[in-house]
């Protein structure tokens, strides 16, 4: 990765597939969105630690299976810098964020989770700036402050206050997002060399074995007999549609689309995320949510609006 490329540029020339790009795209905002609900059922039977290991390792073995299926197992030959990419994103994309995830959306709202995640792109720029791939300017800053104000909203409960959100799973949720921005410059970095479904069949399956110290235990403990058919339909869609199918569809994507056009569709998923929330869950609409939301999506609108000019040349015709 070098300075002198801006981060996470395209990397392609025009193409007439963008319409479909911009398609496929809203396909993996809404699954990811849908995920929270889908993560909110199957808590009700497992817990945080066995869910994020059940569907990282349901998502591996499908992945796997497909991968020898189509005889791909050449395309393991890897240099030894890949493998360090590879495992850095299995780290980051996979293990770390799984278990950040889940463990904080059992502890807060469908709204927060949604509105939080869709912090992606201003932990991207606060990456960027830190190991001086991007000059902060005025507007980024303020875009960046006026972001995190709005999280600061969202987690003004203090402990011990019943809001529905918790702030300690808020926390968490920003965690989560920041190794999530991690993994989406790594992948950035290598997506042109691998084909999507060898790479997922690798982070996945690698993700699924770190996390195994930390997990298995819980998922030993789980008591499979007590759990609801809500529960593992949860599991069912973390697994096919939450990982299997917007993974593969999210490589794909970042191949052609400039990763600044799929991180604006960040905007939508708290939308659709608390929309689902309050229909399926009957969660509350507060104002503490819609002011904090607000705020967010104003910060993320002002940094990659800022981003978006500084690479105007390189993304005119995207």
């Amino acid at each position: 990765m070098s300075s002198a490329t801006p981060i996470l540029a395209a990397k392609s020339s025009p193409r007439a597939g963008h319409g479909r790009m911009h398609l496929l795209m809203l396909m993996v905002t809404v699954c990811w969105a849908s995920n929270i609900i889908a993560g909110k059922e199957a808590l009700t039977g497992f817990g945080a630690l066995a869910l994020a290991q059940l569907r990282v390792l349901g998502a591996a073995i499908i992945f796997a299976i497909c991968f020898l299926a189509g005889g791909r197992i050449h395309s393991l030959q890897l240099t030894p810098r890949k493998w360090l990419f590879v495992v850095a994103m299995a780290f980051n994309g996979i293990a770390l964020n799984q278990l950040t995830f889940i463990g904080g959306m059992a502890r807060t709202t469908v709204s927060h989770t949604g509105l939080i995640v869709a912090l992606g792109p201003v932990m991207v720029l606060v990456i960027a700036v830190v190991i001086r791939l991007e000059t902060l300017t005025a507007w980024k800053f303020a875009g960046m402050m006026i972001a995190f104000a709005g999280v600061g909203i969202l987690t003004a409960d203090k402990p011990g206050q019943g809001g529905g959100g918790h702030w300690i799973g808020d926390l968490i949720l920003l965690v989560s997002v920041l190794v999530f921005a991690i993994f989406t410059i790594l992948m950035k970095e290598v997506t042109n060399q691998f084909d999507a479904l060898t790479l997922n069949t690798l982070i996945f399956g690698l993700g699924a074995i770190m996390m195994l110290p930390f997990c298995a235990r819980a998922v030993i403990a789980t008591n499979w007999a007590a759990l609801s058919l809500e529960a593992w339909w949860g599991l069912a869609f973390l697994v096919v549609f939450g990982s299997v199918i917007s993974y593969l569809l999210f490589a794909y994507v970042l191949t052609e689309l400039a990763a600044s056009r799929a991180a604006a569709f960040n905007y939508l998923q708290p939308v659709i995320a608390s929309g689902l929330g309050i229909w399926v869950l009957s969660e509350r609409l507060t104002s503490k949510v819609l002011i904090g939301g607000a705020l967010i999506l104003a910060g993320v609108y002002l940094t990659e609006r800022e981003r978006g000019e500084e690479n105007a040349p390189e993304h005119s015709a995207v």
